[in-house]
């Protein structure tokens, strides 16, 4: 069994793509916006909670982490301050919590497209040296959702 941390966890999106494919057990997430945890708890039940990201000391031994961090500064909707940006840093606090607790084999993040575009590929590509030193190999690839079965936008 796959064992789960999901940061950032939203609706718990990446939890559901893991039931999906594989036997996986959540054992718990970060997220404090209160709209998207209580479609989660309509979805799972009540989860495993750690709360503000920034206030988490160390996160339980875990086979794989998935972070989502919010993307409105990276969008192309946002400010375009890149991982400077006040929500879009909080991908150092992944970086802090990989620190300070037993490392997961595998990291999956999902963002926006822009996060590879000419402006923030120098810090999306330190994001991926830093990862390099911590002793992970690191792939990306853009993707389009519906190709996934996610929706269509009609232009």
């Amino acid at each position: 069994m796959i064992t789960l941390i999901e940061l950032f966890a939203g609706i718990g999106t990446q939890y559901q793509a893991f039931k999906n494919n594989y036997e996986v057990k959540c054992i718990g997430i970060s997220e404090i916006d209160p709209r998207p945890l209580k479609a989660y708890k309509a979805l799972f039940g009540e989860p495993n909670n750690f709360g503000d990201i920034t206030k988490i000391k160390e996160l339980p031994k875990s086979d794989v982490w998935t972070y989502s961090f919010p993307c409105t500064d990276l969008s192309i909707a946002g400010k375009q301050e890149g991982f400077k940006g006040k929500h879009s840093s909080l991908i150092y606090e992944v970086y802090r919590l990989l620190c300070v607790s037993p490392k997961p084999k595998v990291l999956i993040m999902e963002n926006v497209a822009n996060i590879c575009n000419t402006k923030f590929m120098p810090q999306f590509q330190d994001w991926i040296d830093t990862l390099t030193e911590l002793g992970y190999t690191s792939t990306w690839q853009k993707i389009k959702a519906n190709v996934y079965g996610g929706a269509t936008i009609r232009e």
